[in-house]
């Protein structure tokens, strides 16, 4: 038990390939301190992204991201967006977990791709808070770097942590935000995305 616990711990830094496939409800508690509470992935809501090589030599690396919000409601998400960013290694024919970056996104239990999110949730409201809103059946696209949004920035642990012949990643991108106790936030997406994995290009 206390083995499968250990694993469940460290695949919920990132999880594998998936996003959206339960009906949203309301957050719960998680029972561990400074983890935050959990939400459920959404359901007709779908975050993708692609990679964009950097404009010039040395340049940050950009992403392009669309949202798509195939429900009746308008959405709402707290910017910037997504909240996190998963990242795996190559090792063989496995894709193991290297690094997370930001909060918000994580599985609960790494062995449920399907399964409820970590989300963040800041202690006091944002002083001049900016949102995504989506119509209901639109979407809404944007591209973003790690100058704009610091989640996005590959962050391993440690250089010496790296696996024997990594060199191929893939990043998994991720939102599950609440607003601060008290902050009232009409319309606030109160699920998680997570997209499907994006491919980078390996590293020398």
């Amino acid at each position: 038990m206390k083995t499968r616990g250990l694993l469940t711990g460290i695949l919920a830094l990132g999880g594998i390939f998936s996003f959206g496939a339960v009906t949203a409800r309301p957050a719960e508690p998680h029972p561990g301190a400074g983890h935050g509470p959990f939400v459920p992935l959404c359901t007709g809501i779908h975050l993708t992204a692609a990679y964009l090589a950097p404009t010039t030599p040395g340049g940050p690396i950009s992403f392009h991201f669309v949202l798509q919000n195939d429900t009746a409601h308008t959405i709402k998400l707290q910017q910037p967006a997504p909240t996190s960013a998963h990242w795996y290694a190559r090792v063989g024919q496995k894709w193991l977990w290297r690094a997370s970056a930001g909060a918000g996104g994580s599985l609960a239990d790494g062995l449920n791709e399907k399964g409820r999110l970590f989300a963040s949730q800041p202690h006091t409201a944002p002083a001049n808070p900016s949102f995504l809103v989506v119509p209901p059946h639109r979407s809404q696209e944007w591209i973003a770097s790690e100058q704009d949004n610091p989640a996005l920035a590959y962050k391993p642990g440690c250089a010496l942590c790296n696996y024997p012949g990594e060199r191929e990643y893939r990043v998994i991108f991720a939102y599950a935000y609440l607003p601060a106790p008290g902050q009232n936030e009409a319309g606030l997406l109160s699920c998680g995305l997570r997209s499907l994995p994006v491919d980078m290009p390996p590293r020398r």
